[in-house]
């Protein structure tokens, strides 16, 4: 491996310091990986902690830590503000729908994140972020099969001080942020926070002629910090967003056969309800299918209207600590309200085929109480109960399309796109309705046991069980009219399920250290990923649970320093199997209509190799290198995914195993360097970071237009800091313009792409006082 040459390398160099009197080191990097803060080369678990590379100006937010961990691939999730898309090891999920939840637990201040939505937070008022690879279930519970991300915010420092941040960039960016300490007493502080960024977007609209994927957020936050006693400490924080950015800009990828480019090119025939001739005259002709659409591309959209989107959302987290001797007490409380409305144009394309607008409701509340301490100076214990609830709705109304589906009265047709009119109300005045609720209930006992069984030789055995139950409230296929004030069609019917399941997550680790320096490890963990039901399903006759899918991985480790803690490398080989995998699958129904449900159907051997390589060459000078690999494939996937049916026969079930697992490279490479300088003005530092991926697939079905080919991004910042409390950093993103698109398919109807960000680059000045 060419990482494991560079440290024989950097083992046989001479490091040159400016002065030989001062010491050439690593600092050493605290974790809170097993919920006790512990020195990253002690933890027997494969983690990633990244802290002062948040300073960067050019690590913007959580998607940028791809650069600095091995086998993760934290990607913006499709028609979601701030939504991820979290791959770690081969096990990912995108679907931004609350009734969904994804086998990677993010955990803000200790408190799980019920929802993908808004993941992707800004770096700037982050101390720490973690990223643990591998099942974590003991610890922190349910959905985090994959892995999980422990960030960490900065607290209130008890003291006067403040930090202000204002920054422009291309594309319109402008950003204001800003923390403000003040001690409140000599034993409490408050923290106040604000973080305001605005920009108009990296896309044109050629058909509205505006720009498209603006960004639009306020984020205000206040944290109170208090030592009651000398034994009791207490943390409160609320933070407050408000968000009117655009839900991204959707390219148009309709295949020839799509509705969307059907109903522009004519030639749609139902009878006695549409019949839409084809006609080259019209200027619309062709412009719902991509091969023909001329005004879209990767910096450019087509759609007849922006995707907009409203946020608000409440956080509040209160962590209390109790000092009791040998042990402490933790309680950690977090609320969640989260207020969504959105309004998409899901046909990516100039033609007026598919509006849908909606909302999500989700709120959750949790709470961990905890106890950590040591029996002895040999065996360490932490322990606790936990418990959680959320309370997901959503309503959706689907405009437009049904008059050339033929599923409601006739409703007018655009201009130029001919046909008839049995009913003469607006098309953009009749809509699908669908609303469904899901509402959760999780209750755990965990415990994790270190015992010291020699010097050199140590036991973790870990162990969580989980009782968990949902139930569902449902109904589609209303129809409603502005125009009548009512629904004229019956709504479909109301469906109300439950289901439970109850699950043990058990781990087991040795840990033997050979040196000092040196530490192997190997392990056993399971964690599962909740069962659940799937309410965006359209026949909610079809609806029915879903089991947990589970994930039992093997690991074996090395953490090691070298040169006295000037180069630090840390190696993991895993295996892994992926058992009851929920996949969507098609099914065919009366009338030549296909359905979307959540089945469990698959199963998926992952096997890989992750190495993390950082050196301190000088005073100056640090390097890092990360590269990760990945083999997974499905061992068993035997289901309709295309809804293929025969008359009379139904769903066609076929083997699938040969498709590949979606934002799953089978190698991942990151390296970059620090260089800091003294200059008359002040200290000049560099920050280089680059990152090379595999290709991917970014599409359940492996549709040839999710493909993402190899490539690789380069982020470069320069600072200059003046006085140690002013900086001023010139920066850029994807510096050679990589542009890649991420694939959503709308059943038959109609395909888009959403492209990531263009290169980008961005003028930051920072005061800390």
């Amino acid at each position: 491996m060419a990482l494991a040459g560079s440290v024989s390398t950097l083992m046989a160099m001479p490091l040159l310091g400016h002065a030989q009197e001062e010491k050439v080191a690593l600092e050493e990097v605290t974790v809170t990986a097993r919920k006790r803060t512990e020195s990253l080369q002690d933890v027997a678990v494969s983690v990633t902690a990244i802290s002062t590379q948040l300073k960067n100006a050019a690590v913007k937010s959580l998607q940028d830590i791809n650069n600095y961990s091995p086998n993760v691939n934290f990607d913006f999730g499709p028609a979601s503000a701030n939504g991820a898309a979290i791959s770690i090891r081969g096990i990912s999920h995108q679907d931004p729908d609350k009734s969904m939840e994804a086998p990677v637990g993010v955990i803000v201040d200790g408190v799980f994140m019920g929802t993908t939505a808004g993941q992707l937070m800004d770096s700037f008022d982050l101390e720490r972020v973690e990223v643990l690879r591998g099942p974590q279930g003991t610890l922190f519970g349910k959905n985090t099969t994959g892995g999980a991300v422990n960030v960490i915010r900065s607290k209130p420092t008890k003291e006067y001080g403040a930090k202000l941040q204002l920054g422009v960039g291309d594309f319109g960016l402008l950003e204001t942020k800003a923390i403000v300490n003040t001690p409140l007493t000599e034993s409490g502080g408050l923290k106040l926070s604000v973080n305001k960024k605005q920009s108009d977007g990296y896309w044109k609209n050629t058909t509205t002629g505006k720009d498209a994927g603006g960004l639009d957020s306020l984020k205000l936050g206040v944290a109170v910090a208090f030592d009651v006693t000398e034994n009791f400490d207490v943390l409160f924080s609320y933070d407050r967003i408000d968000d009117d950015s655009e839900r991204g800009a959707f390219s148009n990828f309709n295949a020839d056969d799509s509705i969307a480019c059907l109903v522009s090119v004519g030639g749609l025939f139902i009878p006695g309800i549409v019949d839409i001739p084809a006609d080259p005259t019209n200027p619309e002709f062709g412009s719902g299918c991509m091969s023909m659409d001329q005004g879209s591309d990767e910096d450019r959209v087509s759609t007849n209207g922006p995707n907009t989107g409203a946020i608000e959302e409440d956080f509040v987290t209160l962590t209390m600590n109790w000092g009791l001797g040998d042990w402490q007490l933790t309680s950690v409380t977090g609320y969640q309200d989260r207020q969504e409305a959105y309004n998409y144009e899901w046909d990516s394309s100039p033609v007026q085929l598919l509006t849908v607008t909606g909302g999500h409701e989700y709120s959750q509340l949790s709470q961990e109480l905890r106890i950590n301490g040591q029996f002895n100076e040999n065996v360490n214990l932490t322990a606790g109960v936990y418990y959680f609830e959320s309370d997901a709705r959503q309503h959706q109304d689907s405009f437009n399309m049904w008059y050339y589906l033929g599923f409601g009265p006739g409703f007018a047709i655009p201009d130029g796109m001919g046909g008839v009119v049995p009913f003469p109300l607006p098309i953009d005045d009749v809509s699908a309705n669908l609303d469904g609720s899901v509402d959760s209930e999780a209750s755990a006992l965990f415990a994790s046991l270190d015992w010291a069984l020699t010097d050199d030789l140590s036991l973790n055995l870990g162990g969580r069980y989980t009782w968990e139950e949902k139930s569902f409230t449902g109904g589609a296929g209303g129809w409603d009219s502005q125009i009548l004030g009512q629904g004229f069609v019956p709504p479909g019917p109301v469906r109300n399920l439950a289901d439970d399941w109850n699950e043990f997550s058990p781990r087991i680790a040795l840990q033997y250290n050979l040196t000092d320096d040196v530490m192997t490890f190997a392990s056993y963990a399971k964690g599962f990923k909740s069962g659940g039901f799937f309410a965006r399903t359209q026949n909610v006759a079809a609806i029915a649970s879903f089991d947990p899918e589970y994930v039992d991985t093997y690991e074996a480790g090395l953490k090691s320093e070298w040169l006295d803690s000037r180069v630090r490398f840390n190696a993991t080989a895993f295996m892994t199997d992926y058992t009851d995998k929920q996949e969507e699958i098609l099914v065919p129904e009366e009338g030549g209509q296909v359905n979307t449900i959540v089945r469990n159907a698959g199963d998926v051997e992952i096997s890989g190799l992750e190495l993390e390589l950082q050196a301190a060459l000088t005073t100056d000078l640090s390097i890092y290198m990360m590269a990760g690999i990945l083999d997974a494939e499905y061992n068993e996937f035997f289901a309709d995914v295309d809804g293929e049916a025969f008359p009379g026969e139904g769903a066609i079930p076929t083997d699938n195993t040969y498709l590949k697992l979606r934002n799953t490279p089978d190698s991942t490479f990151g390296a970059g360097f620090d260089y800091y300088r003294e200059t008359p003005l002040g200290e000049l530092s560099v920050n280089y970071s680059y990152r090379w991926s595999d290709e991917y697939e970014s599409e359940f079905f492996n549709d040839p237009r999710g493909h993402i080919d190899s490539m690789g991004l380069h982020s470069l910042s320069t600072n200059l800091t003046i006085d140690e409390s002013y900086q001023i950093s010139l920066y850029g993103r994807n510096l050679t313009n990589e542009r890649y698109a991420r694939l959503v398919k709308i059943g038959g109807l109609s395909q888009m792409g959403m492209y990531n960000a263009p290169r980008t680059y961005g003028l930051q000045f920072t005061a800390d006082f």
